[in-house]
């Protein structure tokens, strides 16, 4: 069966409440959307182009979403909400800051590469307009100051090396970025197994010497 076969076939079969069919056939959108625009850039893709991956008509997907860059919109927010449940494990689950740190970004890689994953749009951020930059920046701003703190909490435990915390987010975040450009869920290298190398390369950069 075709890819667009498969994918219509699953999104027709869902057989739940209403409200819930909703939510899932737009969360559907989104995250096919986000592929699209991850592998295409936003500007080289239509709504055309998200409907023919998802075996329905365009004029279907306005009863989810009013325009193109709604479901941008939608989908850094949906990558925000992704950051914030990462934070929550590292926060919940690490003792040292360093255990946080490397916690976070390995949480965070096996969200974003994982189903969810594929509305990780994070490079697109100058594609949307300026009332969503607003919102978009505000809570991206919170959480990179939250991953800051974790950094100056492990060098302040000794856990961390002093380095700089604002270039080591920023080290970080942009590999993640780059990311969603080139990781397919079928390609050679899991997102487990991304995930893992990339929380140990920071961890290494990153870590107290003895």
């Amino acid at each position: 069966m075709s890819r667009r076969g498969r994918r219509a076939s699953a999104w027709s079969n869902v057989v739940i409440s209403r409200d819930e069919q909703f939510v899932l056939k737009r969360n559907a959108l989104l995250r096919e959307a986000a592929s699209a625009f991850s592998a295409r850039g936003y500007h080289n893709t239509s709504l055309d182009d998200v409907a023919a991956a998802l075996g329905v008509t365009k004029a279907a997907l306005y009863h989810y979403v009013r325009s193109k860059q709604e479901i941008l919109f939608e989908c850094h927010m949906m990558s925000l909400d992704i950051g914030d449940e990462a934070m929550k494990y590292a926060r919940t689950h690490g003792r040292t800051g360093y255990e946080r740190l490397t916690m976070l970004a390995r949480r965070y890689i096996e969200l974003i590469t994982g189903e969810m994953g594929r509305i990780a749009v994070l490079a697109e951020y100058h594609a949307l307009d300026d009332e969503s930059k607003a919102v978009i920046g505000a809570r991206r701003d919170r959480w990179e100051k939250d991953m800051r703190a974790m950094l100056a909490e492990g060098i302040e435990d000794g856990s961390i090396r002093a380095v700089d915390a604002k270039l080591a987010v920023f080290f970080f975040m942009g590999a993640v970025n780059w990311m969603t450009r080139w990781f397919r869920p079928d390609g050679g290298t899991s997102g487990t197994d991304i995930a893992a190398a990339f929380a140990e390369l920071l961890g290494e950069a990153v870590k107290a010497r003895d």
